[in-house]
């Protein structure tokens, strides 16, 4: 009765299983998976409620791409990063989830394929398969930093691949591509006519020293990668730590005959839904002035917990691959067994954390923890792992 693009199956896996019985026995459970910041004992100024209090919402004055002073406020922003952003490039969603939807159906028909890296949050598929598109995965190796695999990356495009997504910073490895890494995305690009989308939901969070790729003050940043149709995503749920303010955009750049074409046809797209509500776009100014102070505190909790980590683990049998920005952190872990088996050995010691597994990291040595958490729950949790039997091996 159901489509082929749900899940084949929706039966949770025994680590869901466990978790989701942990969690009914109740009791005080160190989640270090969090990733929502209204959970994470933020400080949220009361400004960020009245800004719902905008009397322009009252006004229905539809534009596919969104209202002009909402992509102008977002240009704003861009300014304050050092970016300059032409408005009418902007195209307004929902969310950036829904942005790969209406990329999906502007690149592709039902059976292309769009790549997608690995090890990243395991989105893309469900995304992509909801309409119709098949994906193929491309390589970034763990070498002490992450390095993409150019000769894999090559040899995965085939005749029905349309587009290449890059997410910078990665999650949840934090990676940001290096210069020479963007070069060889954008050759691949060029030679075999895809499109690029790059996510960049956590650029406004760099953890590591400035490097090419960032700028001051706090921004990664994309470089211009010539000659190819490119989509950078973005949107507020992690630029002001809220969630249920659903906003995102598309920047549309590249060659000027290939971007005004790539805009006409998502002025179609969005026209048949128009997603974007009045209110958020309305609040937008004020949502981006008043969130600024809960990003400076996700900053400041972010660098706390990586540098707390660092320190814990110097000398101990687990490695940190340092991220370079985003909310997430990768520990090498020396253990043996299943793929669930230091999960729920955590899980014994109330204790929550993604596998490796889960991120298509390889299960035997990655776990992963959030960097969002309060740096408490870090402390102790990272405590517990440090201390697990099956860790003794040095």
């Amino acid at each position: 009765m159901f489509s082929t693009r749900l899940p084949a199956s929706l039966v949770p896996t025994p680590l869901a299983a466990a978790v989701a019985a942990r969690r009914a026995r109740g009791g005080r459970l160190l989640d270090l998976t969090i990733s929502n910041p209204t959970t994470a004992g933020l400080a949220y100024p009361e400004t960020l409620a009245t800004a719902w209090s905008n009397v322009a919402a009252l006004r229905y004055d539809p534009d596919p791409r969104g209202t002009h002073a909402a992509r102008a406020t977002i240009c704003r922003w861009y300014a304050s990063v050092g970016e300059t952003v032409p408005a009418d490039r902007l195209v307004l969603t929902a969310s950036t989830s829904e942005a790969y939807s209406h990329l999906f159906k502007l690149l592709c028909d039902p059976g292309d394929r769009i790549l997608v890296p690995c090890p990243s949050y395991p989105l893309f598929e469900h995304l992509a398969h909801l309409d119709g598109v098949a994906t193929d995965r491309y390589a970034f190796r763990d070498a002490g930093r992450w390095v993409l695999d150019e000769v894999e990356l090559d040899a995965q495009v085939t005749p029905r691949t349309r587009a290449l997504i890059v997410v910078s910073p990665n999650n949840p490895t934090g990676s940001v591509p290096s210069a020479r890494e963007w070069e060889a995305i954008g050759d691949v690009c060029r030679r075999h006519g895809l499109a690029l989308i790059v996510d960049e939901v956590f650029s406004a969070y760099p953890l590591g020293p400035a490097r090419p790729g960032q700028d001051e003050p706090g921004h990664v940043t994309t470089p211009e990668v010539p000659g190819v149709l490119t989509v950078r995503l973005n949107g507020l749920s992690k630029l002001i730590g809220l969630p249920q303010a659903k906003l995102g955009w598309m920047l549309v750049g590249g060659p000027d005959d290939r971007v005004r074409a790539a805009l006409d046809a998502l002025d179609v797209i969005a026209d048949t839904y128009l997603s974007v509500s009045t209110p958020v776009q309305a609040a937008l100014p004020a949502l981006l002035e008043a969130g600024a102070s809960v990003r400076a505190q996700i900053q400041a909790r972010l660098r706390a917990n990586l540098a707390g980590i660092t320190a814990r683990v110097t000398g101990s049998a687990i490695d940190v691959r340092v991220p370079d920005g985003g909310w997430s952190v990768v520990l090498r872990v020396p253990c043996l067994g299943g793929p669930d088996d230091l999960a729920l050995a955590l899980l014994d010691h109330d204790v929550l954390v993604h596998p490796g597994y889960f991120y298509d990291l390889p299960h035997d040595g990655y776990v992963v923890l959030s960097l969002l958490a309060p740096e408490g729950d870090v402390r102790e949790g990272l405590e517990a792992l440090c201390t697990l039997p099956l860790l003794q091996l040095t």
